[in-house]
């Protein structure tokens, strides 16, 4: 298999401070797909165009995959933490280690999936050192907007832009990218 660019940009991304949080709690407050969410800022930061269109592709794409498995395995995953009886204990603890490790292991895989998604996107003609930062917060807002219930708070907006400004740290990709 070729090298998947964008689950090392999301390794590399989820390391940076405050972004892990910031994807938690959009994850939970928004039901916001991370992996998804992670594969549209790659997409951006590769100059990538994607429309409203392309973004129903993308969770066509990664939906079933998304609620099938990986969900599945963070609700297990969750439940180890707080119980049913035996859990929480040594044992459960081990078995939840291993299902969270499945579970990574199952984002890698949708995360491939989508890898294909980015390439066939149009490229669009950004003037080098037009800030892409603006363009990161509009494909992560929608995303929010769509996902999420009710309406989009200040602290989600926060959350937005700590993630979109990360992303932009990340400037030369294969340099900062870590090697899974």
């Amino acid at each position: 298999m070729t090298e998947n660019k964008l689950w090392s940009f999301a390794l590399t991304i989820y390391q940076r401070d405050a972004v892990a949080p910031a994807c938690l709690d959009l994850q939970e407050q928004c039901q916001i797909d991370v992996p998804l969410m992670l594969c549209a800022v790659f997409a951006c930061l590769q100059g990538k165009a994607i429309s409203d269109e392309d973004l129903t592709q993308l969770r066509n794409l990664a939906s079933p995959w998304q609620s099938d498995i990986v969900q599945s395995l963070r609700r297990i995953r969750t439940q180890l933490k707080t119980g049913p009886s035996p859990a929480p204990n040594a044992v459960t603890e081990d078995l939840r280690n291993k299902v969270k490790a499945a579970e990574l292991a199952a984002e890698k895989i949708q995360l491939e999936m989508m890898q294909s998604w980015v390439s066939r996107l149009a490229a669009i003609d950004r003037v080098d050192g037009l800030p892409v930062l603006p363009a990161i917060i509009d494909i992560m807002t929608r995303i929010v907007e769509t996902s999420s219930k009710a309406k989009i708070t200040q602290t989600q907006h926060d959350h937005i832009r700590i993630i979109a400004t990360a992303a932009c740290q990340i400037k030369d990709h294969k340099a900062e990218i870590i090697r899974p």
